[in-house]
């Protein structure tokens, strides 16, 4: 059978770290098993934002990967005003001329940022391709971290209007994200699908469970930002040690957007010797961090209830108890419970009901208790439901007699 063809175009794929690169390294990955080839056209890094020369090595040979640098020479007002839009040219330079030398059957955009889908849009209205839009977050509509007022929303919002125009299919990582988008344009809602984020098995052997160590082993994975506040998670820390109960923490990841003094409010809590910073780690150690906790930690921004962090669903690699500092109408509270992973959920800002979570889960921990990964959430199962989607939607064009011939542009 000939692999169909889908061309992807992101801000992230290796070897960027950024969290979205492992969603797409996954459709990579496994698509070929569907007899789909991935063509990526993606920056090889940005200026800002970590990077992990092992991911590369990840990306399967039959995925080609066109890096188009992002413009570090632009003008320096242009990089401030619009830091994300000025890679748009350059990139559509290089879809347009693989989409005039090669036959590609799709097209997938991934953001945020959003604006990559303005490519996606150029491409669809020149070549005819089927286009899906995935929405890693929200984007101007049901929002949790931008609030946009004034003109830049009612600009965006235009742009998303537009997306979901003319995209074939939306994709959005969470269930309550697609009930959002289709509340807001039910002129589009059928077109909406809900795509979650997953993760690849780990190998069993990977995974040392508690056997009875002296002191529990915390672990969170991941930056802290967007209102992530770690302080009344101290404050259970210390309450915990105070009644006798030992528990190391240790956080992977940067901490440079928070505006706290985390060292400070440490040591006023008195847990200088139980609170660790190990920062940004590559992919493979990260997941051996993981491997080797008792619980891990997950951390989201108080109030927010649409969304998931991407580092859940690795967690459930390890098969390890979880702490999720969240709502509990929340789209996070949704997937734990289906995943079958034992777990306590506690609200962000509580540090009595943190406390008592974690007593709880370090009782868990004890006994060993061990989840098998959830099979829904593996990036081979959601993967496969990616390329029936895009099968579906390449027959339909099929059917359909298409000129491969540049049309007037309208954007």
């Amino acid at each position: 059978m000939t692999p169909r063809q889908l061309l992807l175009v992101t801000y992230h794929f290796p070897p960027s770290a950024a969290s979205g690169s492992f969603r797409l390294l996954g459709f990579a990955r496994h698509l070929p098993t569907s007899h789909w080839q991935v063509t990526v056209v993606s920056p090889p890094e940005l200026p800002w934002e970590p990077v992990d020369a092992g991911l590369s090595r990840q990306v399967p040979p039959e995925t080609t990967v066109c890096h188009v640098p992002y413009p570090k020479a632009a003008p320096k007002f242009l990089r401030w005003a619009a830091p994300y839009a000025v890679w748009l040219p350059r990139a559509w330079r290089v879809c347009r001329t693989l989409a005039d030398s090669a036959h590609f059957d799709a097209v997938l955009t991934s953001g945020p940022p959003h604006s990559v889908h303005w490519v996606g849009l150029k491409l669809k209205k020149r070549f005819r391709l089927p286009w899906f839009a995935d929405f890693r977050d929200p984007w101007v509509h049901a929002n949790p971290v931008y609030r946009f007022r004034g003109m830049k929303r009612r600009w965006w919002q235009y742009w998303e209007r537009k997306v979901l125009k003319y995209s074939d299919a939306v994709l959005a990582n969470t269930p309550g994200v697609t009930n959002a988008l289709r509340t807001a344009y039910p002129r589009f809602a059928a077109k909406m699908h809900t795509l979650t984020n997953g993760f690849d098995p780990w190998e069993s052997a990977m995974v040392r469970p508690y056997g009875g160590r002296s002191e529990l082993h915390l672990v969170h994975a991941g930056e802290l930002y967007a209102g992530r506040d770690p302080r009344p998670l101290l404050d259970a820390l210390a309450r915990l040690h105070s009644q006798g109960n030992s528990i190391h923490f240790e956080i992977l990841g940067r901490n440079s957007t928070t505006g706290l003094e985390l060292d400070a409010e440490i040591e006023r809590r008195g847990l200088c010797d139980k609170v660790r910073f190990r920062g940004q780690l590559p992919y493979q150690q990260a997941l051996d961090a993981m491997a080797g906790a008792d619980v891990l930690l997950l951390l989201d921004s108080p109030g927010r209830t649409l969304g998931v962090p991407a580092k859940l669903y690795e967690y459930f690699g390890a098969g390890r108890p979880i702490l999720a500092l969240a709502e509990p109408d929340s789209d996070v509270a949704k997937v734990l419970a289906d995943s079958g992973v034992p777990y306590r959920l506690a609200a962000p800002r509580d540090a009595g009901a943190i406390a008592d979570a974690l007593a709880e889960l370090t009782r868990i921990a004890i006994s060993n208790q061990e989840a098998q990964p959830p099979e829904q959430f593996t990036r081979a199962h959601l993967t496969k439901t990616l390329a029936h989607m895009l099968e579906g939607h390449r027959i339909v064009r099929a059917k359909v007699r298409v000129v491969r011939k540049p049309v007037e542009e309208t954007v």
